[in-house]
């Protein structure tokens, strides 16, 4: 577990780096791009580290209540074309509250690899 807790910190902080600056130099199209690039290896990360069967954090379980709901309706969008207003308005509150639980995120991942040193 330490190791995977040291590289995924590395990992995430990576892509938290680099995804800004997607948004910066794509102008519309990178936030959208911002969204997928710090995502996508949250939830593989958050996805690991469910199925570890370690201790979890009260931030990681904020993360999980916060943050999967918003997967399970991209992924409706994508299979339907279609959702209701209610979903919808879940994934235009995400746009404003997904950076900071992305950086919540990565700061969990800095303490549980600060635990292992």
């Amino acid at each position: 577990m330490k190791t995977f807790a040291k590289y995924d910190y590395y990992i995430q902080l990576f892509f938290i780096i680099i995804g800004p600056m997607t948004f910066i130099f794509g102008g519309l199209s990178g936030l959208i791009l911002f969204y997928f690039i710090v995502g996508i290896p949250q939830l593989i990360s958050f996805l690991i580290k469910l199925f570890l069967g370690t201790k979890k954090s009260l931030l990681y379980i904020a993360y999980s209540i916060v943050i999967i709901p918003v997967w399970i309706i991209v992924t409706m969008l994508y299979m339907e074309k279609h959702i209701n207003d209610f979903f919808g308005y879940i994934l235009m509150a995400s746009l404003l509250y997904s950076p900071v639980m992305a950086a919540a995120y990565v700061y969990d991942c800095y303490n549980t690899y600060e635990s292992y040193k």
